[in-house]
């Protein structure tokens, strides 16, 4: 697996670095995926590098490629939307990662989806990326995402908020300059949200009421600041049915509004697999 090259929130990025023009793409809200492709054999990474098999994506893949060599970068979005929430809804991705490791076949399921949106290739810069991926081929199990401009930031902000509206997380934004550098966090690729996001531990849990009886209620975090904040909010049932071990220790990945005494409307989004404590 190559380590993946990521970017900043636009408010860490210095002014002076910001650019005229980006093309942006919806931002997916998944599971980040590598897809190793070279002549026929192809093999698929989940961003902590655990290796996984989804036989007709695959197959997809071969069938118009059988020459080829190259690694896409994608957002695996299960049988959803994309929309925000929609990351515990493809968790059936731990399933495909669970059989490959014991060696078990494994067939994905036919409403499978993951969105393309990047092929790896160090010393070519993203407009001459997306030329490749805009020629991919693949329209069922993988689609490459659509990419609006180059436009203006100001444009792009405000289209951000328009997705936001329509329950997207927002947009990520790419210069056509970008370069593809391996294990570092650029500036010449943004995220762009409408809210933004915190990764805090995860200190214990807080059993649920009601319905949620016998399940967690609510994750308790504590940031650096050693702020303590309670997230209930965007668990699906699947995550408050799982034991607290699985969350507590672990980093967690929350949106919220502003920072007072703590974080306000705090919403859980993720398991950070690919950060540790």
């Amino acid at each position: 697996m190559i380590l993946q090259c990521k970017g900043k929130d636009l408010d860490k990025v210095p002014v002076s670095k910001l650019e005229d023009r980006y093309y942006a793409s919806i931002k997916y809200d998944g599971h980040y995926v590598q897809i190793h492709y070279d002549r026929g054999n192809v093999r698929f990474f989940t961003s902590g590098g655990k290796e996984f098999y989804h036989d007709l994506a695959a197959a997809e893949l071969a069938k118009y490629h059988l020459n080829d060599k190259f690694i896409l970068e994608a957002e695996f979005i299960a049988d959803t939307d994309g929309k925000l929430g929609s990351r515990g809804k493809a968790a059936k991705l731990t399933t495909y990662r669970t059989n490959f490791e014991k060696g078990l076949p494994n067939s994905g399921m036919e409403n499978d989806k993951f969105m393309v949106f990047d092929i790896i290739t160090p010393t070519m810069p993203f407009s001459e990326r997306l030329k490749a991926l805009r020629n991919l081929g693949t329209v069922k199990y993988l689609k490459p995402v659509e990419y609006l401009g180059p436009l203006q930031l100001s444009t792009l902000k405000e289209t951000a908020k328009t997705l936001a509206n329509e329950g997207y997380e927002g947009i990520y934004l790419k210069s056509p300059n970008h370069l593809y550098l391996p294990g570092k966090r650029v500036n010449n690729a943004i995220k762009l949200k409408a809210r933004p996001t915190a990764d805090i531990i995860c200190i214990d849990v807080e059993w649920g009421e009601g319905k949620y009886t016998g399940m967690i209620g609510s994750l308790i975090l504590q940031d650096s600041e050693m702020r303590i904040v309670k997230v209930g909010s965007g668990l699906s049932d699947f995550e408050r049915a799982r034991k607290p071990e699985d969350f507590i220790g672990h980093i967690i990945e929350i949106e919220y509004e502003q920072i007072l005494d703590t974080y306000t409307q705090p919403v859980y989004k993720c398991i950070r697999t690919d950060k540790e404590n």
